[in-house]
């Protein structure tokens, strides 16, 4: 056998750089983290891809990860009007862009919206309920649900819910931990951490503490 070419310093901080994540890996291993796909992460090509890459990292090391997003940057005003456009737009146009993306890392990725087994319920008062049985289901499975924000309305209609307030209500009833983009820092629990998404690979820097 030929031995292999000793490899640069470059490979070698790459190697240095995955032998370090392991304890942060055997940590999060099995815990549920719900992250809201910011407006950076909806409307840049790129940094929709390296997130993605993030969040396949995260389920290929064992972290049970819900993704939550909303209409995205460019949502026109008068689409909160006719529910049914509403509909299309956030869980087609916005959400099959997105779990498409995550397909290309990990090819387990499925989307549904809060009307989905009334995963949120809301009233005209702004209270969020949360059923997160279908999102366990999934869970269980080793998928990673994607969630539109629109909840089922308790008049029978639908609601558009903003992104953080939703993933709040998702983590709390998850247990799981909350990551939120920096331009959503003020609608989340203060115990929720917050990131940069403007940033490349900004979800998997917080966690893995890089």
């Amino acid at each position: 056998m030929t031995p292999e070419e000793h490899p640069g310093p470059a490979v070698q901080d790459a190697a240095r750089t995955l032998v370090a994540t392991l304890p942060r890996i055997r940590e999060l291993h099995g815990r549920t983290v719900v992250v809201v796909a910011g407006h950076h992460v909806l409307a840049d090509e790129g940094l929709r891809h390296a997130f993605c890459g993030d969040i396949g990292f995260l389920r290929y090391s064992g972290v049970r990860t819900v993704l939550v997003h909303d209409g995205g940057p460019h949502l026109p005003a008068w689409l909160d009007g006719d529910p049914a456009a509403l509909r299309t737009h956030v869980a087609g146009h916005v959400q099959r862009g997105l779990v498409g993306s995550l397909n290309e890392h990990t090819t387990l990725a499925v989307g549904l919206t809060g009307e989905d087994g009334r995963t949120l319920e809301a009233d005209g008062g702004g209270e969020v309920r949360v059923d997160p049985g279908v999102l366990r289901v999934f869970l269980d499975s080793g998928r990673i649900p994607v969630v539109s924000s629109i909840a089922y309305g308790r008049d029978g209609g639908i609601r558009h819910l903003a992104a953080a307030p939703a993933a709040a209500a998702l983590a709390s009833a998850l247990d799981a931990a909350l990551v939120l983009p920096a331009e959503d820092a003020q609608a989340g629990p203060p115990s929720a951490a917050v990131v940069d998404m403007s940033v490349p690979h900004a979800v998997l820097r917080h966690l893995h503490r890089l």
